[in-house]
């Protein structure tokens, strides 16, 4: 619903969608071999912007792609993310609840032999790295 939304948004306002018209192409393909290989709300916010940035008039191309390089996009998400990480916060605290933690042993991913640590943070973890 949130992606239609956005797309009937954009569709009716924005000067150009370029970009949010290749996406819904690229779309069909991927949904034609396998159903949940969709354009998500986060995908459709972000190539939506792009073709605003480049298309609205207020930068130049080169200033919009010095925008894009610089990362503003992942700004953009990072700031969702952040209200609604306060809003979850402020939502349990109305409750009087404290905020959900998972499980440690759920989410770290440790050895047999280094698991002996103890308390998190003292046990041994593994870090991987992947060379580009």
């Amino acid at each position: 619903m949130r992606v239609t939304l956005v797309k009937e948004f954009v569709h009716a306002n924005f000067p150009s969608t370029k970009l949010l018209d290749y996406a819904l192409a690229v779309e069909t393909v991927t949904t034609s071999k396998k159903d949940n290989l969709i354009l998500n709300v986060d995908g459709c916010i972000a190539v939506s912007f792009v073709d605003l940035l480049r298309n609205s008039g207020a930068f130049s191309a080169e200033e919009a792609e010095q925008y894009l390089e610089n990362g503003v996009l992942n700004g953009l998400f990072v700031l969702g993310r952040s209200i609604g990480l306060i809003a979850h916060h402020l939502d349990q605290k109305r409750l009087r609840t404290s905020l959900y933690r998972h499980p440690w042993d759920d989410i770290t991913y440790m050895l047999p032999e280094l698991s002996k640590g103890g308390a998190p943070g003292n046990e041994g973890r593994i870090e991987v790295n992947i060379k580009q």
